[in-house]
């Protein structure tokens, strides 16, 4: 379990990173007027990331039947990445947006896979939990990214954390490929009966059967979907859908334009250095 948790851990501070980052160098963006970039076609540039996410999220499970959950998480982490590298050499706007596309293909198919393979391979007892500690890490990583812009950007350019986003494949999908393992699930589902066995009595899980197996393409997620809005279901799902709407709307909202909004409120952008007044840099005007 702990192997597991950690590796997803990795992983998902990475995404909170990349999501984040574009947020904390906006203001840099904007003040680079080679690039060329607006406030309208900023908001259009985040919109296309969150786009991608949703397509990402869509089809990351049924590509899991497929090819299998590490192999998917692998390929996210990729995605993400080339998307960031994308970013940190794009000449335009439009260049920019396509590389912001391709990572969010990436980042919304990471999360949710990553969340159904902690639950898989977590005790029933500590399940909350590591889905709780697993979830750290996506904020960590948003912080991480503003620290990121700070150190980055006002003295090297915006590229420069986009260019670090590249480093999420070097790190994280060696070890990936090596030590994080297969869904017994999945790999029962697929045919391979003893490795699905021989991997759950490592991991300490219970032997695999047919119900463990996850339902076969698009139409196993249909009857699954059909199962959480079925008379008894439905009212509680759709709250939590509901929760989940509002609570995504405000992270991805906060941590793309909040940097924005302060700098026009008046906030700069740094911290000045020790004795040179307040921790705030704010500049006033004229009334």
């Amino acid at each position: 379990m702990y192997v597991v948790l950690a590796l997803c851990w990795l992983v998902v501070f990475f995404d909170g990173l990349d999501v984040t980052v574009y947020g904390a160098v906006m203001p840099y963006m904007l003040d680079d007027t080679a690039f060329g970039l607006d406030a309208s076609a900023a908001g259009r540039i985040g919109s296309w990331t969150t786009f991608g996410m949703l397509i990402g999220a869509l089809t990351a499970g049924n590509i899991t039947d497929w090819i299998g959950r590490r192999t998917v998480l692998v390929w996210c982490v990729l995605l993400f990445s080339a998307g960031s590298g994308v970013c940190a050499l794009a000449g335009d706007p439009v260049q920019f947006g396509a590389g912001r596309f391709l990572a969010g293909l990436g980042l919304g198919g990471l999360m949710p896979v990553c969340l159904t393979v902690v639950v898989e391979f977590s005790p029933p007892r500590r399940m909350a939990l590591a889905t709780g500690v697993l979830m750290t890490a996506y904020h960590a990583g948003g912080m991480a990214a503003t620290g990121l812009g700070l150190a980055l950007a006002p003295d090297h350019g915006w590229r420069w954390p986009f260019a670090a986003g590249v480093l999420p494949a070097l790190v994280a999908v060696p070890p990936l490929l090596r030590y994080l393992p297969e869904s017994p699930g999945v790999l029962y589902a697929r045919g391979r009966f003893e490795q699905a066995r021989e991997t759950a009595e490592r991991y300490g899980l219970p032997e695999p059967s047919a119900e463990d197996a996850p339902g076969a393409g698009a139409s196993g997620r249909l009857r699954a979907v059909r199962d959480l809005v079925a008379p008894g279901r439905a009212p509680a799902t759709l709250l939590l859908w509901a929760a989940s709407f509002c609570g995504l709307l405000l992270v991805y909202g906060i941590s793309t334009w909040l940097p924005q909004p302060m700098r026009s409120a008046g906030y700069g952008l740094y911290t000045p250095p020790a004795g040179s007044g307040s921790g705030v840099r704010r500049r006033h005007r004229a009334r």
